[in-house]
C-alpha cells in the first residue's frame, strides 16, 4: 500500500463523518421521519435488490469518469496545439461536475422508474449508511452544488482555453 492510499484511507472517511451534519444543516436537507424508518428498516428486500443498487451507484460514478475520457479525448482533437496537461486538468474539473449535475439527472431518472419496493430499499441503503435524508433535496441539492461548481472553477476553465 503506498503512502496516498493509507493517508486518504486515514482522513478521508472521519472528515466524511465530520462533515455530512454541516453540509446537512447548511443545505436544510430533511432527514426520513420515524415513520418512514419504521416502514423501510421492518421490511424484507429481495437479494437481486443490493445488485441493482450497486448498478445504479456505479452508473454515477461511470457518468464521471466517461465526461474525464470524453474530454481527454476530444480537446487535443477540437484545440489543437494545447497540450495534454490542460486537456486533464479540465476532464478532473468537468468530471467532479458530471457527478453533480449528471448524477442529479440520472439519479431523478432512476427514483421515477423505481417501483415502491425498491424506492423503500434505496431509503433503507441509504439509513444504513447514514445518509436518511429526503432523496428529492438531495437530487435538488445536487444539481444546485453541481452549478454552483461550474460557477466557481469557469475562470480557471476560461483560462485553460485560452492559454
Amino acid at each position: 500500500m503506498s503512502s496516498t492510499q493509507f493517508w486518504v484511507g486515514l482522513i478521508v472517511p472521519p472528515f466524511i463523518k465530520w462533515i455530512m451534519p454541516r453540509i446537512k444543516k447548511y443545505v436544510k436537507l430533511e432527514e426520513f421521519d420515524g415513520a418512514t424508518k419504521a416502514r423501510v428498516t421492518s421490511k424484507q428486500y429481495p437479494s437481486y435488490y443490493s445488485f441493482f443498487y450497486s448498478l445504479w451507484i456505479l452508473s454515477l460514478l461511470s457518468t464521471g469518469i466517461i465526461g474525464f475520457f470524453l474530454i481527454m479525448i476530444y480537446i487535443p482533437e477540437i484545440l489543437p496545439g494545447k497540450s495534454y496537461t490542460v486537456s486533464t486538468w479540465l476532464g478532473l474539473i468537468n468530471m467532479i461536475g458530471v457527478w453533480f449535475i449528471a448524477g442529479a439527472f440520472l439519479d431523478i431518472i432512476y427514483w421515477v422508474i423505481s417501483p415502491p419496493n425498491f424506492r423503500d430499499y434505496v431509503m433503507f441503503r441509504q439509513l444504513k449508511e447514514g445518509w436518511g435524508l429526503n432523496i428529492g433535496q438531495q437530487i435538488k441539492t445536487l444539481f444546485k452544488i453541481g452549478i454552483v461548481y461550474y460557477l466557481i472553477f469557469s475562470p480557471l476553465i476560461l483560462f485553460l482555453l485560452l492559454k
